[in-house]
């Protein structure tokens, strides 16, 4: 009787220790559960965070430009329009000061060193861009029994504005989806494969890895037609950088005339003989402003060679693209440009028009031009409206007008 009593007690208290194990492993599954939830939600607040100063940076900096480039006062009625435009980017992607949020800007150098807070009454001599810092406080839901009852949490950027430059290096006629290049670090290997006259291109880090279907609108379908870009600024041939001239480029090399471009085709736009001349403006993603650019599909194995036999080892520029819009869809919600009309596809169907929102700079180190493919090594994404030099800031007293002032992204 007494062993029997034993032997009970010796299985309750396995059971009582196996039931203690479980109530800690529940306990701590139901931790790390609370901890991904709040993680994961501050997660998500920075980045929209780092999307609303972004959207202030650029917000600012456009109306920046606009008195750059037309020689206007640093006074405190333009500085104000300079703070009313971020404070309402700011405020349209969710952040206010009147909400608890801190929202500073500030003007600074083409050094990014601070000159003034935005607001304060003036323009400082030498601004070339506009920084914008939120900072917000998010509560916590799960953290609160830790004794974490809020995250404070910052965004910050940086745009600058400047006269706009023709990128270094060669500019090839290939368009790259943003997605491509979301997450590429500078020194990453990078390919562009042209995959086949019937699939468009591919976009890799790796072969297991590819970006680009031909059945999705986002798709790569071909290369670009550099001399059918349209514009919403530049529609009419008298306007400065109307680029619109012709629908159907062949693989042909350099004109007669490759300072004016109209003569040239792919090859020639893909070597250094008669590179494209004038400058290609990215707008912002999701958006109608900057370059739309007119695709020429098909893949161009002697536009690969070209580019590998001149640039190989060279740093080079493709445009960065968010959207394909059809020319049917143009033609339905967009005036005409002057004298040309919309482009079609072959046998009269809709062509496709890439919205430039960017640009990726490659440096190649392609080892077999002959196999369909570029390989390289990334460095940089140029984003914004144009591609700028920032030795041109803010000084009214040695100013000269210019129709051509371009902003980008800096931090």
């Amino acid at each position: 009787m007494i062993g029997w009593s034993v032997a009970q007690s010796k299985g309750n208290d396995e059971r009582g220790a196996v039931a203690l194990v479980v109530g800690i492993v529940l306990v701590l599954l139901v931790g790390f559960g609370a901890l991904a939830i709040d993680v994961g939600h501050l997660y998500v607040v920075r980045n929209e965070l780092q999307n609303a100063a972004d959207a202030g940076a650029m917000a600012g900096t456009r109306v920046l430009a606009g008195i750059i480039a037309t020689c206007q006062s640093g006074g405190s009625e333009n500085d104000s329009l300079i703070a009313q435009a971020v404070a309402e980017y700011v405020a349209t992607n969710g952040y206010a000061d009147s909400e608890g949020d801190t929202i500073t800007a500030w003007y600074v150098n083409k050094d990014e060193e601070l000159l003034g807070q935005v607001g304060a009454g003036a323009i400082p001599k030498s601004t070339t861009g506009v920084a914008v810092q939120i900072g917000t406080a998010v509560d916590t839901h799960f953290l609160k029994v830790v004794g974490i009852s809020n995250s404070p949490l910052r965004g910050q950027a940086t745009a600058m504005t400047g006269k706009v430059i023709q990128l270094p290096g060669g500019i090839i006629p290939i368009a790259v989806p943003d997605e491509a290049v979301d997450g590429l670090d500078p020194g990453d290997d990078w390919t562009i494969f042209e995959n086949g006259r019937d699939k468009g291109g591919m976009f890799c880090e790796d072969r297991d890895d590819c970006i680009g279907d031909p059945a999705s609108d986002d798709a790569h379908r071909g290369w670009l037609n550099l001399n059918y870009i349209y514009n919403l600024e530049y529609l009419t041939k008298d306007t400065e950088w109307y680029r619109t001239w012709e629908q159907e480029v062949p693989m042909r090399g350099c004109g007669p005339y490759p300072d004016q471009s109209i003569d040239d085709g792919i090859v020639g736009w893909c070597g250094r003989e008669c590179p494209y001349p004038f400058p290609i403006f990215a707008g912002d993603a999701r958006a109608t402003n900057g370059d739309f650019i007119h695709g020429s599909p098909g893949a161009r194995q002697s536009g690969l060679h070209e580019i590998v036999e001149e640039y190989n080892g060279s740093l080079v520029y493709a445009p960065v693209f968010d959207y394909v819009y059809t020319s049917d869809y143009m033609a339905e919600n967009f005036p005409q440009p002057e004298g040309i009309g919309w482009p079609r596809a072959g046998g009269g169907g809709s062509a496709f028009l890439y919205h430039v929102v960017g640009f990726i700079g490659i440096r190649l180190k392609d080892k077999n031009p002959h196999d369909h493919r570029l390989d390289g090594e990334f460095e940089e994404i140029i984003t914004g409206y144009g591609v700028i030099s920032t030795d041109f800031g803010f000084d009214p007293d040695n100013c000269s007008p210019s129709t051509l002032w371009g902003m980008n992204l800096w931090r």
